[in-house]
């Protein structure tokens, strides 16, 4: 496996960050512009989970010959058991009032149609769209190998059609015929966000170095306004409640370069601050899946207390604390490696101090 990129983890950290500030905002757009904007502002974080994949698995499987089949069996663990665990559980808490007084057979048919559409929880779909990628990234891999500008192209043409026909269908200009299951869970909306993110990979020194060079200053501005399109694209086709639309791809892009160039400016960044977006980028996708648990039971609990701004900034660092606590405390027993999450060995983090201080 090649080194890793620290940018690259520090995207990643703030991307799990940005999920979270999505879900919590949500129910808040429609009566805070603090809210909506941070919303919006945050929109590039699943697109952008999706590309780190491409780059991380591209990077680690970059010299090993692989197959449809042998992948998925590698990856089948990180995938597929977690996706059934946390369906199962989020299937139990939303259906918590009724589900002794419910025919259990009536109650399997509507966890095996949740689990078919990716639909048990809000944000599970995004395990529905990584299955389907592994299942061909080894084509992918061939591909952005032997001819990767046909490949990148190709996807991108293939997202960008698929992304302006649903946002189309969102304004009622045209109407898509029924699949069974949501769109939105389909590989070919999100195909470029992977392919680019393999063939960033695959051309890692090239495409860095010229992020490096460019100026942080005029890409701040460039940056910034592919968000202001977004936030007014948003706003006036009432389409904020989605990350599939030509604007989202325009503005992700723009935020990986944007934030890559911003921490290699802070390359010297502060060793503690490191290690904490590290920690962030390393269980990520275990936050990713327990947060919206941690906001739910939250609001369940104490249902008064999240009214009006206020409220909403509680519920916001409420979540997000809570969701790293809890995730700090699991990633002490190893049955988190099986739910999705990193175990840290209590001896080897003894030996890393150990080692850092002599």
């Amino acid at each position: 496996m090649e080194q890793r990129i620290k940018e690259i983890d520090y995207i990643r950290a703030i991307s799990a960050m940005a999920v979270i500030a999505i879900h919590v905002s949500a129910t808040y757009v429609e009566k805070s512009n603090v809210a909506y904007i941070l919303n919006q502002t945050s929109r590039f974080a699943v697109p952008m989970f999706i590309i780190l994949s491409g780059v991380s698995i591209f990077m680690s499987d970059k010299n090993k010959p692989s197959t449809a089949i042998s992948f998925i069996k590698k990856r089948f663990g990180k995938i597929l058991i977690p996706y059934f665990f946390w369906s199962l559980l989020y299937f139990i808490v939303a259906n918590r009032h009724h589900i002794i007084s419910t025919d259990p057979s009536s109650l399997l048919r509507v966890l095996i149609e949740q689990l078919y559409s990716g639909t048990a929880y809000v944000h599970l779909y995004f395990l529905v769209i990584m299955f389907q990628l592994y299942l061909i990234y080894p084509y992918v891999k061939k591909w952005i190998v032997e001819r990767p500008i046909v490949m990148l192209s190709t996807s991108f043409i293939l997202s960008l059609v698929m992304h302006l026909i649903l946002y189309l269908h969102a304004l009622h200009i045209v109407i898509v015929p029924s699949i069974g299951v949501s769109y939105v869970s389909i590989f070919p909306v999100w195909i470029f966000y992977f392919v680019f993110g393999t063939y960033i990979a695959s051309n890692k020194e090239r495409l860095l170095r010229k992020i490096k060079d460019l100026s942080l200053i005029k890409l701040f501005f460039v940056w910034f306004f592919t968000l202001m399109i977004l936030i007014f694209d948003s706003k006036y086709t009432q389409t904020y409640n989605s990350s599939v639309k030509p604007s989202t791809i325009l503005y992700t892009l723009l935020s990986l370069v944007f934030f890559y160039r911003l921490f290699y400016a802070f390359a010297s960044i502060d060793s503690k601050a490191s290690a904490i977006l590290n920690w962030y980028s390393a269980h990520s996708f275990f936050i990713y899946l327990i947060h919206p648990l941690i906001m739910s039971l939250l609001v369940i609990a104490t249902p008064k207390i999240w009214y009006g701004m206020i409220g909403f900034l509680l519920l916001t660092v409420f979540t997000l604390l809570l969701s790293t606590i809890l995730t700090y405390f699991c990633s002490k027993f190893k049955f988190i490696q099986i739910i999705g999450g990193v175990y840290i060995n209590p001896s080897d983090q003894k030996k890393k101090v150990l080692s850092t201080e002599a």
